[in-house]
């Protein structure tokens, strides 16, 4: 069973603010299981936008419009209202900051840049003698994992230095279309292949004044893979107003794990040589159905919508046996239900369309609440965003998306201010 990084953290800095730790009592049990729950499962970490520059600046308001190759992700049934084939490609510029500090202690500032795929796919409206009938097939990125953290305090007793690095991505292939069922009515499904990474590395050290040290590294990475499936429909409830609905078959993440450690130190001038460890784990862990509303009016120029995601946390549960120090199947599946909450993602955009040229403007704001109930190891998430769209010429289109996020987390004793920063750029050629 492992031992993660932020369990040896908690372990150093109560040692350097002074407090006792019981004989006997390791890294493991200096970490709370809400904290290892958040470090264990992925999908609580990080910020999930998904896919296309465009809901991206309308804050991820986006199941009611879906008119586009982005609407394979967000609703399918919005693609029954594309006319044209369409090719579109996408790119995503992620700045991810982290300032953590100990009470009484320093602040450790850190950056981190990473450029991926964002979306590419096609997408391809069969000539009908009524109505419309559209099919898709694209790559899109849901949810980033890159960060940088480095940890340091020091006092008359121990000076404590730390850095992880993680990098990765969780994105998915569809399948999928969108059909009229009446001229009001269209409904939409995709098969969805979902593929990812992440590669995570720690390492950190004690020196002592008297020329004792500890030092441990320590290394996973996992290959994720999973399927299943989205359905929508979209009514068009007056010439102006769309209401668009989603549900997400639950999600069985698989993920095959390779874990390796070593840790070595001094002890009363005693050397102790490095001791390595290392294992592979493969296990199963499964998210819940979520069930997605949005509206979406248009005024003249002036274009609203509003989204709400409901995601049952509690319900996330291992299926085999987890990399849980102390914890079986069972028992880790009772903690989540313990420690995780239902909860409600908001979301609202804004669109202006300029009356000089073929160009719109998008502001966007999106609410996500903490999955924990009654704890501080997570804040809820606002992510603020912005875009603009402009039409090159009747096949080409750009748009470009920003989005900042910020929230709090606080694990092992360490105060984190975190904040991350996406630009994403997709281009649209429709023939």
């Amino acid at each position: 069973m492992r031992i993660t990084g932020y369990a040896f953290i908690s372990l150093c800095a109560a040692l350097l603010m002074g407090l006792q730790i019981l004989p006997g009592a390791g890294p493991a049990q200096a970490q709370g299981i809400d904290e290892t729950l958040y470090s264990e499962i992925l999908v609580l970490q990080g910020v999930e936008m998904g896919s296309g520059a465009r809901p991206a600046a309308l804050g991820g308001a986006y199941r009611a419009l879906s008119d586009d190759l982005s609407g394979l992700y967000w609703n399918p049934a919005g693609l029954a209202s594309v006319r044209r084939i369409e090719l579109g490609l996408g790119l995503s510029q992620y700045y991810t900051r982290d300032e953590a500090m100990i009470p009484q202690g320093d602040l450790n500032s850190t950056q981190l840049s990473r450029t991926r795929l964002n979306e590419l796919g096609l997408v391809f409206p069969v000539p009908t003698y009524r109505g419309s009938l559209v099919f898709a097939l694209g790559y899109h990125m849901a949810h980033p994992f890159d960060a940088f953290g480095t940890f340091s305090s020091e006092d008359g007793n121990a000076a404590f230095m730390a850095d992880e690095l993680e990098s990765g991505r969780l994105g998915l292939w569809s399948l999928g279309g969108g059909i009229d069922l009446s001229p009001a009515v269209s409904v939409g499904l995709a098969a969805r292949l979902w593929t990812g990474f992440d590669d995570y590395s720690y390492v950190e050290r004690t020196d002592f004044p008297n020329g004792d040290f500890s030092a441990f590294d320590q290394s996973i990475n996992a290959d994720l893979s999973g399927f299943n499936f989205l359905a929508g429909v979209m009514l068009k409830a007056l010439p102006w107003l769309r209401v668009g609905a989603t549900l997400e078959t639950p999600l069985k993440l698989g993920i095959e794990e390779s874990y390796s450690e070593s840790f070595e130190e001094r002890v009363g001038g005693e050397f102790f040589p490095e001791e390595t460890f290392s294992e592979t784990y493969e296990y199963h862990i499964s998210r819940p159905f979520r069930l997605g509303i949005g509206a979406a009016a248009l005024v003249n120029r002036i274009g609203f919508s509003a989204d709400a995601v409901l995601n049952d946390w509690s319900q996330i549960s291992y299926a085999d046996e987890p990399p849980l120090v102390g914890f079986d199947k069972e028992q880790a599946n009772r903690e989540i239900t313990r420690q995780l909450r239902p909860t409600v993602d908001l979301h609202g955009g804004l669109e202006y369309w300029l009356p000089w040229v073929d160009a719109r403007l998008q502001a966007g704001y999106a609410y996500l609440p903490s999955p924990f109930d009654d704890s501080e190891v997570l804040s809820a998430k606002h992510v603020f965003s912005g875009g603009l769209g402009v039409l090159v010429d009747p096949a080409l289109q750009i748009q470009g998306s920003l989005t900042w996020a910020t929230w709090e987390r606080l694990l092992a004793g360490w105060e984190e201010d975190l904040r991350q920063a996406s630009f994403v750029l997709t281009l649209s050629y429709r023939m």
